[in-house]
C-alpha cells in the first residue's frame, strides 16, 4: 500500500531469551499496535513482532516509542537476530539447554558495526531434534545432542529458506559436537574464515556456497585467531569471484 511500510520490532535483546518479552512491554507494543497499526500486531516464525501497516509518516514517532521500550534494535536479519528455542530450561524433550548458549553468542558479538559489517545472515538454534529453533534452515545451524547425559552442539552451515522449494535447502552438519563453551569460539572462527573469503557485497550464504564446507570447517576446529589454511581450492575460487 503506498504510503505505508511494515515495521519489525526485534525481540533479541542481550540478557533476555530470543522472542521474549516483559508484560507491561507487551502491554505498551498493544498500544503501539492501536496507533500506528490499525490494531494489528503479527509474531513472526524468527520470533520478532511486526507493525504489518504504519503510514510512513509515523515512522519517526513509532521508532520514538520503541526505542524508548528497548525494542528499536537494528539487527534484523542479522547474527545476532538468533531464532532458539526454549530448550532444556523449560521443555522435557530437550536434549540440552539452548538459551544460554544464544546469550553467550549475543554477548560474543555484542558489537553493531561488527554485525553489521557481516550483512545478512541467519543463525537458528534447536535443542534437540525436534528443530523447533529451524536449525537445520539457518545459515548457522547449532543442535543440542545429549552425549553419555553430557550436553553438546552440533553446528551445521548451509541452510537457507529461499522463496520457493528449489531455493531452500538443509545445511550440512560439519564434523564432531562442541561443549558449550567451545561454541562461541566455534562461531567466530566461522566468521572469521567467512571475512577473509567474501568477495564484494557477498553474502554469508553466497560464500560458503562458492568456496564449500572445508575451509569453515577447518576454520571452526581451529578456533578464532588461528591462521587456519585456506585450501587451494577455496584460494583459487576467491581469485575468481
Amino acid at each position: 500500500m503506498p504510503g505505508y511500510a511494515a515495521v519489525t520490532l526485534s525481540l533479541k535483546r542481550a540478557g533476555t531469551a530470543p522472542g521474549d518479552l516483559e508484560a507491561a512491554t507487551m502491554d505498551a507494543v498493544a498500544g503501539l499496535a492501536d496507533r500506528y497499526s490499525f490494531g494489528e500486531l503479527r509474531v513472526t516464525h524468527e520470533q520478532n513482532l511486526l507493525l504489518a501497516d504504519v503510514a510512513q509518516s509515523d515512522l519517526l514517532a513509532l521508532w520514538t516509542e520503541l526505542r524508548a521500550l528497548g525494542l528499536a534494535r537494528p539487527n534484523i536479519g542479522l547474527l545476532t537476530d538468533i531464532v532458539c528455542c526454549p530448550g532444556g530450561d523449560f521443555c522435557s524433550l530437550a536434549n540440552a539447554k539452548s538459551l544460554p548458549i544464544a546469550e553467550a553468542i549475543q554477548q560474543r558479538f555484542d558489537d553493531a558495526d561488527y554485525v553489521h559489517d557481516l550483512g545478512e545472515l541467519t543463525l537458528n538454534m534447536s535443542g534437540c531434534i525436534n528443530s523447533c529453533g529451524h536449525h537445520h534452515v539457518g545459515n548457522i545451524g547449532i543442535l543440542g545432542v545429549d552425549k553419555q547425559g553430557a550436553e553438546f552442539y552440533q553446528i551445521t552451515l548451509g541452510g537457507e529458506v529461499g522463496p520457493d522449494p528449489d531455493s531452500t535447502r538443509v545445511g550440512a552438519v560439519i564434523g564432531p559436537s562442541f561443549s558449550a563453551e567451545q561454541v562461541p569460539d566455534a562461531i567466530a572462527a566461522i566468521l572469521d574464515m567467512y571475512v577473509v573469503l567474501r568477495g564484494p557485497e557477498e553474502r554469508f550464504i553466497e560464500t560458503l556456497t562458492r568456496v564449500g564446507l572445508a575451509p569453515f570447517k577447518s576454520a571452526a576446529y581451529a578456533g578464532p585467531g588461528t591462521p587456519a589454511a585456506v585450501p587451494a581450492a577455496a584460494a583459487e575460487s576467491l581469485e575468481h569471484a
